[in-house]
């Protein structure tokens, strides 16, 4: 029995309301489900001795292309061999440059390498003295540092994060909140 507030014309029209509103709420439970397991794939290898870098550049041209993410291992410098791409802090340069190592020369007890990225026609002007230990690839996957690129900058926080979290708890506090009709109940009469 239809309530004498509602008509048959309104029924259609807040079927697609619900309807739109549960598409809604299940592409942000999607994009945050999307957003945690990119995530947790970037922040997961750590447990188990393993980095992750996002590449923001093209200077390794198609063998690790720009936005891809890095996962790196660990190898003691005397293992670093000619050919080997590794991971390399300037000290002026807040991130790692990722190159390929050209030449290395044996210093004093310390290993020196000469890199170049696979796109440069010339090798980097610096030597670099390698650590004890020292990132390589272990495995790349493309395109997935973009996103781990994004959510780090206040923007992409707002969009990917805290934008979607803010609208679902909209969603349920008005679930909660909100008056519960049924199409099948009386009116109360007083």
């Amino acid at each position: 029995m239809l309530s004498s507030k509602v008509s048959r014309a309104d029924l259609p029209l807040a079927a697609a309301w619900v309807l739109l509103r549960r598409l809604l709420y299940g592409a942000f439970v999607l994009a945050l489900v999307a957003l945690a397991a990119a995530l947790a794939v970037a922040a997961t290898p750590r447990l188990f001795g393993y980095g992750t870098l996002a590449v923001h550049g093209g200077s390794m041209g198609d063998s690790i292309p720009n936005g891809s993410l890095v996962f790196t291992r660990w190898i003691p410098d005397e293992d670093v061999e000619i050919r080997d791409v590794i991971l390399v802090r300037e000290e002026s340069a807040a991130s790692p440059r990722i190159h390929r190592v050209v030449a290395i020369y044996p210093e004093g007890g310390h290993v020196a390498v000469r890199t170049r990225g696979d796109a440069n026609k010339t090798p980097d002007p610096n030597l670099y003295v390698l650590p004890d230990r020292v990132a390589t690839p272990a495995r790349t996957v493309p395109y997935l540092g973009y996103l781990v690129g994004l959510v780090v900058t206040p923007l992409g926080w707002g969009l990917l994060v805290a934008l979607p979290a803010t609208l679902l708890c909209l969603f349920a506090l008005r679930a909660i909140w909100a008056p519960q009709h049924s199409a099948t109940a009386e009116p109360h009469v007083l």
